[in-house]
Order: structure tokens, then sequence, then C-alpha cells
């Protein structure tokens, strides 16, 4: 392929690439929420909170820069219709550029950034985090070819191998006793193993070649939305300075943990489901019925996943966290019940930035995140008296707040009304209300926690999958549309 290859193919079913790429990411997902729930339980009760709580703090700083090293200029690859190879080369010297000075940028900040924290320990664990920028920076624009492709079976095959790979020297370090460092290096280790099974996927090569001009044009969309996803990076993780700079490493563990556990489905289901309908999405811009179609089914999806879960944490919070983390884990359970209540909204929000991503309407989604971050900073800073409860409340508030905002933003793009948008979700939202109630009940019955968990969960799934066959029966018609068509033929009646 010459340097100016036309790279603008697109699939020709659009319908069937994103039933193949859920498909994928489900099966996916499903095995990386199953590694993260063990890998998390097996920390818990290796480690200390202070070690969740040193992590947090350095993940702050890092995380930013992850959004820092992407440019924006992902988001382009996907998004543009038609691209030249000499262009696509140019993002990915421009982004290895980005990946050795945001390093060097982590190794000199490191110092001050533990200086903030009051605490020395936060030092060495920036520097060894910021070896990270480089591998992410090596692996972007395959990673980004590959979502234009809609290619997923091979993007959910290496994340899951590199978690795996991660995992396991994760915990066989942390058994060895070296505390975060087992953190650290499962984010390290699994990110090299990712980018080198990235490589062996991938097609395509970089070409000695970069200039300026092939990526200047595209600047102004990019700028937009590496501003909105800093900004909404910024607003995650305000909390987590606050409380790692004034209340401290174990409160910060505790929190990282309620939030983490809130945060799995989330990542795992609803922003997964959201990169594999970007592209979709992108393609039916000039047809806004289709797209808005495909938005309230997907939205009603997720919240068929997420709300349920959330339901459930709110009510079995203390059981569950006595059975899978342990006892030293308990204050935990009201963080968790006070974030698990914005947890569905966070959901289901995700998926309006795509639609207006997918609009073109970067910088309208750069102003709601700015107004986001804003409430949310403001929120946690008047929460932060109460010490993470505190901050934990004021969390649920800024989100429902800035979440309705961006919600009618959204539907008024598409002119549509709050109230077709809340009809696509009043039968999952009933179900869950009915499995909720029924293990509100169970939870008064005089049980040890684990018996509890074993009656409470089974009886509040079947009643749930129960409610939706009655209230929402499309819902179910359609995950049915994501397993593979033999196991399909065996579930469904004839």
């Amino acid at each position: 392929m010459t340097q100016n290859a036309i790279v603008g193919e697109k699939p020709k079913n659009i319908r069937h690439q994103v039933f193949a790429g859920v498909r994928w990411t489900g099966l996916s997902q499903v095995a990386q929420q199953l590694i993260n729930l063990l890998w998390s339980v097996v920390m818990a009760r290796l480690l200390l909170p202070d070690d969740f709580g040193l992590l947090a703090m350095a993940s702050v700083f890092t995380g930013i820069v992850f959004f820092v090293l992407d440019l924006g200029l992902s988001a382009v690859i996907i998004q543009k219709p038609e691209l030249e190879t000499r262009q696509i080369s140019s993002i990915f010297w421009l982004n290895v550029l980005a990946g050795v000075l945001m390093t060097l940028v982590g190794i000199v900040l490191a110092a001050p950034i533990a200086w903030f924290y009051r605490n020395p320990a936060v030092q060495p664990v920036v520097v060894v985090l910021s070896l990270n920028f480089l591998v992410f920076s090596l692996s972007a624009t395959q990673s980004s070819l590959l979502h234009r492709q809609m290619d997923f079976k091979a993007l959910e095959l290496r994340t899951l191998v590199g978690l795996i790979v991660g995992t396991a020297a994760s915990i066989a370090m942390a058994v060895a006793g070296l505390g975060v460092w087992s953190l650290v290096g499962r984010l390290l280790i699994a990110g090299i193993a990712s980018c080198l099974l990235l490589w062996s996927v991938s097609g395509w090569r970089p070409g000695w070649y970069f200039r300026w001009a092939d990526v200047k044009g595209w600047v102004g969309f990019s700028n937009e939305v590496l501003a909105s996803n800093l900004l909404a990076h910024v607003g995650r993780n305000a909390d987590n300075l606050l409380i790692g700079r004034f209340v401290g490493a174990m409160s910060l563990g505790y929190y990282a943990m309620a939030y983490n556990v809130m945060m799995f489905p989330v990542q795992r289901f609803s922003q997964v489901l959201a990169s594999v309908l970007f592209p979709a999405l992108s393609r039916l811009q000039e047809d806004t019925t289709r797209l808005t179609c495909g938005w309230f089914r997907a939205a009603r999806l997720i919240g068929a996943v997420t709300i349920p879960l959330m339901v459930g944490l709110v009510v079995l919070a203390e059981p569950f966290v006595r059975v899978v983390y342990g006892e030293k884990w308990l204050p935990v359970v009201p963080v968790l019940r006070i974030l698990a209540v914005s947890g569905a909204v966070q959901s289901l929000g995700i998926l309006d930035g795509t639609v207006l991503l997918a609009l073109g309407h970067s910088r309208l989604r750069l102003q709601l995140t700015a107004f986001a971050v804003g409430v949310a900073v403001i929120s946690f800073i008047v929460g932060l008296p109460g010490g993470v409860i505190g901050v934990a409340g004021c969390f649920v508030a800024a989100n429902l707040c800035t979440s309705i905002v961006t919600l009618l933003v959204t539907l008024r793009c598409l002119q549509l009304s709050a109230a077709a948008y809340l009809r696509n979700l009043r039968g999952v939202l009933l179900a869950a209300c009915a499995m909720g109630a029924a293990e509100l009940l169970i939870r008064a019955l005089p049980l040890a926690p684990a018996p509890l968990l074993l009656v409470a969960v089974p009886a509040g799934i079947a009643l749930y999958i129960i409610s939706l066959q009655v209230w929402a029966p499309a819902v179910v018609a359609e995950a049915l549309q994501f397993v593979p068509e033999r196991l399909r033929r065996r579930i469904q009646p004839a």
C-alpha cells in the first residue's frame, strides 16, 4: 500500500457489524468482569486500604496524561470517512512523540505530586506508572484503526489476554509481599502485553513519514474531543484528589474500592457498547431516525444490565462486602450504597456524549462537559467536611443534575422529548423496582451474610428476568440477538 492510499472502507451491513461487535465485546467483558472481580477480592485480602489509596493518588495525574497522549486524534481516525495512509503514519509518530515527552514529564513531576499529597511514597509510584505513557502511545493508532474497521474480535482478544497476564503477575507480586507495587505492576505488565498483541493482529505498520500538514486540519475537531475528555477525567477524579490531599490514603482507599465496584458494570458494559456504537452512529449521522433508534435501543439494553446491578448493590451492599472483601472493608458499605445510586445514571449518560460526537457536535459536548466538571468540583469541595461519605453524597447530587441537563440537550438536538426517552426505559425501571423490593424482603430474613446472598441474588435475577418478559419483552428479544445463532435456536422455543 502506498503512502497516499485511501483508507475509507465502510462495512456493508452496519447492523451486523454492531451485533458482532457487541457479541465479542460482551463475551470479553463478562470474562474481564470475572477476572477483575476475582483480582479485587484477592488483592483486598492481601493488601491494605493504604495501598489502594496510593495508587488512586497517582492515578489522578497518570489518567490525565493518557488523555493528552491520545491528542483527540483517535476519534478522528474512527470518525473521518476517508484517510490516507500517510496521514495515519503522521498521527502515529505524533502519538509516539507525545508518549516520550509525557513519560519524561511524569518522571520530573513525581516529586511535586508527592509533595502535594504530603506523602513521599507516591513519588516512585508515579515514576513507574509514567512508563505506561510510552507503551500506550505505541498502540493508540492501531487500536483506533481496528475500531474504525469494527474488528472488535481482535481488539477484545488482545485486551483479555493482556489482562490475564497482568492479573497473574499482580497476584504473584502481592503474595510475595510487594504491596502497592503489585497494583502498579498489573497496569504496566498488562499494557505491555496488550501492546505487543495489538501489533501482532494489526495489519497496518507505520511508515517512516511525518508531516504536520497532514494532521493540522483536524486539530479543531480533535482538540475539542481532547479537551472534553480531559475535563471529564478531571470531574471524575477531583474527588480522589481532594480526599487524598485532605483526608488521607486510607480513606481514599475505601472510597476508591467503593467507586471501582460501582464502576465495574459501567466500564465493562456501557463504555464498551458506546465504543462499538460510535463508528456505527458516525456513519448514520445524516439519518437521524436510524441514529435515534440505535441510541434508544442501546440505552434500553444498557439500562437493562446496569440498573438492576445498581439496585442490587444498594440493597445487598453489607453482606456483599462482608463475604467478598472481608470485615476490614466494612467502611466501604455506606459509600458504596451512595455511589450506586448514580451508577445507572452514569451508564446511560455515556451514550449521550457518544450521540453528540457522532453528530459532529464536539464543541457542544465540550461545553456540557465543562459545565458538568464545574458542578462536580464545587460539590466535592462542599462535601469534603463530611469525609468520604460527604463527598460521595455530593457526587451523586452533582451527577444527577448534570446528567439530566446533558440528556435534555441531546434530545433537543434530535428534536425528541424527555417523555419518549422515559417511555423507552419504563419496562426496565419497573422490572428493577420489582427485583429490588423482593431483595429487600429477603434481606429482612434472619440469615447469615453468605446464605443471604445465595438466596437473594438468584431470586432477584429470576424475578427480574420474568418481570422483563412481562414489562419489556423487546429487551429480551434484542438481547438474544447478540447470542450466536446456534445457541439462540436452542434457547428460543420452536
